[in-house]
């Protein structure tokens, strides 16, 4: 006992001597262990907890065990990238790795500090890093600890799946026998069928994405869009970063990966047309067309997992590459982006995008507002906001800068001339389908020479010169009439008159407005000229 506590004592020293003092000393994460699901899980919680602004999690979904499939997000650029482990349940370290880069990044950021050189801080308020550090929660928690994680129901089956062996060490597919790295589309076809049936490892599936997690992890990708992903295995310290790679890719993705062997020393895999697919990383680079790489952490050692002597070695080796795929990644993005300097006004509130896109609306709210646009892609505006670098939809704006006079709280009271063409932006441009009838409304904004209105279509703008200030004076008055008196609905010329009160009929005045009093009588309701 007192020999195994001095190792694991001499390991975290390792360890913690390849990590800057101040990093290490905020750390939350032991990766110096056999990193289980539950730790794991307890981590991200924790590391959401404390960088709240930061760092944000999300199931993607259960495990056919029920294990969550976790994804978090560090990070508030645009820009994504992508890292994901242990698609392979013995390959775990690589859970440790992420975790690790999740701890030390958001403890930079937060210390503003830099990391191995990086800016960690400009560089996450730039880029949003997403992890799935476990994807394979029940082939890990089987590896580790055995059938007796398991519900009594499926140990046997899981058993006869390991060809009758208790020792689950060299397992390698997900809790039902599939490998999961040998579940996406690219090039499943060529896959070798040697294996027919569920097993420790290798088997297909009989077909594409037939498991819950590569499933997850397809429509995940789509989600996050990322302009590089990494993706962790396990074992011989070799880098693939090459499927079936289009030329004009070709010497983008190569840079990349010699980077990125430099870095950790691993030996970059040549390219092979023959290649058969099925991973993660093939799927990627042949669909997105964009780097994808596959590094294979720790020396060979062969079908188990990578002893925990090793993980300080591995981290030393891969603590940067993190940053340095999402640095790429920024450029790859901005590229995509046009850059513009363009002052507009904003007339309505409008909710915020994390990016360009229906499915990134945030619930954050972007009142109207004079704002510089800073890039444009596609229907959508960037702007710096308060929350860092966010989108909005081409939508109710103008160019240019007005000046917008809120009077929400004391609106100001009009007369309507005429029939009103409404406009949905103070604009003769902005014309909008609907009209406004002759009569009373109330401006709870105003722009120049118009005025916003709320109607049953929403805000909407009408010109100033189809209105009169409307404030009609409270009186007291009791008056005969002196002739044959005609009675408006509105005080108005060209109000057609539809009642009229007799000559030498008593009546009560409460208002009046202009030349115009308004008749408050049992019998008589309605403006009359004085």
């Amino acid at each position: 006992m007192k020999k195994n506590l001095v190792i694991f004592m001499l390991a975290m020293l390792i360890f913690l001597s390849g990590i800057a003092p101040e990093a290490s000393a905020a750390s939350m994460v032991n990766p110096i262990q056999t990193y289980t699901y539950t730790e794991m899980t307890r981590d991200i919680k924790a590391l959401a907890k404390k960088y709240p602004d930061l760092i944000q999690y999300r199931s993607l979904g259960k495990s056919p065990y029920g294990r969550e499939i976790w994804a978090v997000k560090l990070g508030k650029g645009d820009a994504t990238v992508f890292y994901n482990a242990s698609h392979h349940a013995r390959e775990w370290l690589g859970t440790n790795i992420v975790m690790e880069m999740i701890d030390q990044y958001s403890s930079s950021y937060a210390s503003k500090k830099k990391f191995d050189g990086y800016d960690v801080r400009a560089l996450l308020n730039d880029v949003s890093i997403w992890f799935v550090p476990m994807v394979n929660p029940d082939g890990v928690t089987l590896q580790q600890q055995g059938v007796s994680a398991f519900p009594k129901s499926v140990q046997s089956k899981l058993i006869k799946m390991n060809k009758g062996s208790r020792n689950f060490k060299h397992w390698k597919a997900n809790g039902q026998g599939i490998d999961l790295n040998r579940q996406y589309p690219a090039g499943w076809n060529l896959l070798s069928k040697r294996i027919s049936g569920p097993a420790s490892q290798n088997y297909n599936g009989k077909k594409p994405l037939e498991t819950i997690e590569t499933k997850l992890m397809y429509d995940f990708t789509y989600f996050v869009d990322p302009e590089a992903t990494i993706s962790y295995h396990t074992s011989g310290r070799i880098l693939y970063w090459h499927y079936r790679t289009k030329k004009e890719n070709y010497s983008r993705d190569y840079t990349m990966a010699k980077a990125i062997g430099s870095m950790t020393g691993y030996r970059l895999v040549a390219p092979s047309n023959s290649a058969s697919g099925g991973g993660y990383k093939d799927w990627f680079v042949s669909s997105f067309g964009r780097p994808g790489f596959t590094p294979e952490l720790s020396y060979h050692v062969g079908e188990t997992n990578v002893p925990v002597s090793m993980i300080s070695e591995e981290w030393r080796r891969n603590k940067k590459v993190g940053l340095y795929v999402a640095n790429e990644g920024r450029k790859l993005w901005e590229k995509k982006i046009k850059k513009v300097n363009m002052p507009i006004t904003t007339f309505d509130s409008i909710n915020l995008y994390d990016r360009p896109g229906a499915a990134y609306k945030t619930i954050a709210v972007f009142k109207p507002q004079k704002v510089t646009v800073i890039a444009v892609k596609g229907n959508y505006f960037r702007l710096n906001t308060a929350s860092g670098k966010k989108w909005i939809p081409q939508d109710h704006y103008l160019k240019g800068s007005y000046n917008v006079i809120d009077l929400v709280k004391k609106p100001k009271s009009l007369l309507l001339k005429e029939k009103t063409q409404l406009y949905s932006l103070p604009a003769t441009s902005k014309k909008y389908a609907k009209t406004l009838p002759a009569g009373e409304a109330k401006a709870i904004k105003e722009a120049g020479n118009w005025y916003g209105v709320q109607t049953k279509y929403g805000l909407k703008w009408i010109p100033k010169s189809k209105t009169a200030d409307f404030n009609p004076k409270t009186v007291s008055l009791e008056k005969t009439t002196e002739a044959d008196t005609a009675v408006y609905i509105l005080p108005l010329d060209s109000n057609n008159s539809t009642v009229t009160i007799p000559k030498e009929t008593a009546i009560s005045i409460t208002k009046e407005w202009n030349s115009w009093q308004y008749v408050s009588s049992p019998a008589y309701k309605g403006w009359i000229k004085k």
